[in-house]
């Protein structure tokens, strides 16, 4: 597990979708096409821009890992591991100042925007497009690798995407900063701490079962507040090793 305060890395993220995200409005959470910055959370092709960041954060804990499994065979006494599924844990500490993650977190989704007749669900695992056009906020029943974008049905949009910038690209296109790519992840918990001595946090826990992706923080244009480039926000495949 390593440790961050706020000045050492910024965080952004995003659905797993390359055109939608998710709005609140009086009704209840529902999908956004995001050409606002109004939303709760931007689309993935929208990730590294200003309104996709987090802000106020004091802290960041950042553990990957692997769950294994003892593998034994008939008249040998080694025990062997394998590789059951990737680990990984986000918990980001920010001050408190809306409510867009407890909604996420035990909000109700609008019964339009739902996968399911009667909605009425959270928004923890993020967006599944089975059909062209029909972007909805899945209820967690959905199978990862069955959430997906119908315009490109061999990458999931299961959960959300984190990107956590430890050194930004100086110009936007050199190449020469530094990142980890945090994909699929679900929000595994929320939590607000109140004080009568200091500003309000909120923690909120993301969760991946998913291999992090290493990269350089490029943006896709020379602007350094620019989306990330394009080998940072690809979608992951269902059939990544």
């Amino acid at each position: 597990m390593a440790y961050y305060t706020g000045r050492d890395v910024d965080v952004f993220w995003s659905t797993e979708h390359t055109s939608f995200g998710i709005r609140e409005e009086s009704t209840g959470l529902q999908t956004e096409a995001t050409t606002t910055t109004t939303d709760v959370v931007e689309s993935l092709a929208e990730i590294g821009e200003p309104n996709t960041k987090l802000t106020d954060v004091t802290g960041v804990d950042l553990s990957i890992g692997a769950q294994d499994e003892d593998i034994t065979y008939m008249g040998l006494r080694n025990v062997g591991k394998i590789e059951v599924k990737k680990d990984t844990s986000v918990t980001v500490t920010m001050k408190k100042k809306d409510r867009k993650f407890l909604q996420l977190y035990q909000g109700s989704t609008n019964a339009t925007y739902s996968n399911t007749v009667s909605g009425g669900h959270t928004a923890r695992w993020g967006l599944v497009e089975l059909t062209s056009g029909d972007e909805y906020i899945q209820d967690g029943t959905i199978d990862p690798k069955s959430c997906v974008d119908a315009a490109a049905t061999t990458k999931t949009t299961y959960g959300f995407r984190l990107i956590l910038e430890f050194k930004g690209d100086s110009t936007g296109g050199a190449g020469d900063g530094a990142c980890v790519v945090v994909p699929n992840c679900t929000i595994s918990e929320v939590t607000h701490t109140t004080s009568n001595e200091a500003a309000d946090e909120e923690t909120v826990t993301f969760t991946s079962q998913v291999k992090p992706i290493i990269g350089n923080a490029q943006r896709s244009s020379t602007s350094t507040t620019a989306a990330f480039h394009s080998t940072l926000v690809t979608g992951t495949l269902l059939t990544a090793v």
